[in-house]
């Protein structure tokens, strides 16, 4: 039984190497097995290909031990054949040991290196192969708006793109303007500008890159017209009013369109019902512009670890009752009239090997709990934390763009009006 397990454990750790060498190193070996001769003997075999384009240099044994889930490195050797390396051969080689090295539990791993020269190629080159096009940048349509401004200014570049490619990098820079203003998502396709609108024309730059490293630029132009002249009230001739007479200023809510907070730390609680979905919904800014979808590995590598716990629990489960089940068995020899004569009872090496196994998967139940609730831990702590970010530059956004109504009086004329902070 021993035996046959650790066959199917060198089967499974030859079948992932094989997935690391697999591009180089099956062009030059294959064939690697393993087989148990005695408790302290055992004999590696391997074939090398018949390829010219290698020159073959040298092949090293390295023996691994697993030991209590833990693998080491146990006996590394050159094994290059006195006679030298030939393709299409089968080599074989004997390793011994000492009973110290190995004991009941223990598995084994056998890895062949192969040193190799391999000429250096060139790859071809296509006269008709077309060149890199640079990607087009479009920083969107000229408009027009009047003061006051109440809401921040909306620069769109989706429509930019790359025929050949993809745009890896973005940024938006204002170039021109009557005043300074504040651009909150430079490197995003959508981004908002806010600040204190004057009149006058804005332009704002977008310069795209793509992944070979061409970029172009566009600009769009904002102009800003002046507020309509309107004719302060007069005030009433009958009831002249002192000239140090003053009307208190009522500040007043105005109504504004604010776009809805979309990436706030509430969004934390999702996460509970589905890991990961909660972090990409405050990946991007608070109005849900520029989401990471990468974050769902998140969730991929969460549900993989509560998969795992769950199969190792079961499984657990399932070697304990086989333990059971071989540890209580009792065999009775009886003699022709029913009378028993000889008690036999369980295969005490089976029954701890059912236990050890038990062991092994409870516990790696636990590790793979433990990083499930890592995760899920984490990715509530950045959600919230992300999130309450998210929240303070929004309502920094909502307190700046409130405008507030004003009324007053220099002691012959009255103004009325509406002052707005960006």
């Amino acid at each position: 039984m021993q035996r046959s397990r650790l066959n199917k454990f060198l089967a499974v750790i030859l079948l992932l190497l094989s997935c690391h060498w697999k591009i180089a190193a099956q062009e030059v070996i294959n064939n690697v097995s393993m087989e148990k001769l005695s408790s302290t003997s055992f004999k590696v075999r391997y074939k090398l290909n018949n390829n010219k384009d290698y020159q073959l240099k040298e092949v090293t044994l390295k023996i691994f031990r697993r030991r209590n889930d833990v693998v080491e490195e146990i006996y590394s050797k050159p094994i290059t054949p006195s006679l030298g390396l030939r393709a299409d051969q089968t080599y074989s080689y004997n390793w011994n040991t000492d009973t110290k090295t190995l004991k009941d539990g223990d598995e084994l791993q056998a890895r062949v290196l192969v040193s190799y020269n391999k000429p250096v190629t060139t790859a071809p080159t296509s006269e008709t192969s077309k060149p890199n096009q640079p990607p087009k940048a479009d920083a969107g349509p000229d408009r027009e708006l009047q003061l006051p401004v109440q809401q921040s200014i909306i620069l769109d570049g989706m429509r930019s793109y790359d025929e050949d490619g993809r745009i890896v990098s973005i940024n938006w820079k204002q170039t021109a303007g009557p005043s300074l203003l504040t651009i909150s998502s430079q490197h995003s396709y959508k981004s908002q500008v806010a600040g204190e609108f004057r009149a006058g024309v804005y332009s704002f730059e977008l310069t795209v890159k793509d992944d070979l490293g061409l970029s172009s630029t566009d600009q769009v132009s904002i102009t800003i017209k002046p507020a309509t002249a309107q004719p302060a009230p007069q005030a009433n001739v009958s009831t002249p009013v002192k000239k140090d007479s003053s009307i208190a200023k009522k500040p007043a809510l105005a109504k504004t369109s604010m776009p809805k907070l979309k990436g706030g730390p509430d969004n934390a609680f999702i996460n509970l019902l589905v890991p990961g979905l909660g972090h990409y919904m405050v990946s991007g800014d608070h109005y849900g512009n520029d989401r990471k979808p990468k974050v769902f590995i998140i969730t991929a590598l969460y549900a993989g670890s509560v998969g795992g716990a769950i199969y190792y629990m079961l499984r657990s489960n399932s070697e304990y009752d086989k333990y059971i089940e071989q540890a209580n068995y009792r065999e009775y020899q009886k003699d022709d009239n029913g009378n028993i004569i000889g008690v036999r009872g369980a295969n005490e090496a089976k029954a701890s090997q059912y236990l050890s196994d038990s062991k092994n998967s409870h516990n790696n139940f636990l590790i793979l709990t433990g990083i499930s609730a890592g995760i899920l831990v984490a990715d509530l702590v950045y959600t919230i934390i992300k999130g309450t970010k998210n929240k303070k530059q929004w309502e920094a956004e909502a307190r700046a763009a409130k405008p507030r109504l004003f009324i007053s009086s220099n002691g012959t004329q009255l103004a009325a009006g509406v002052r707005v902070k960006f």
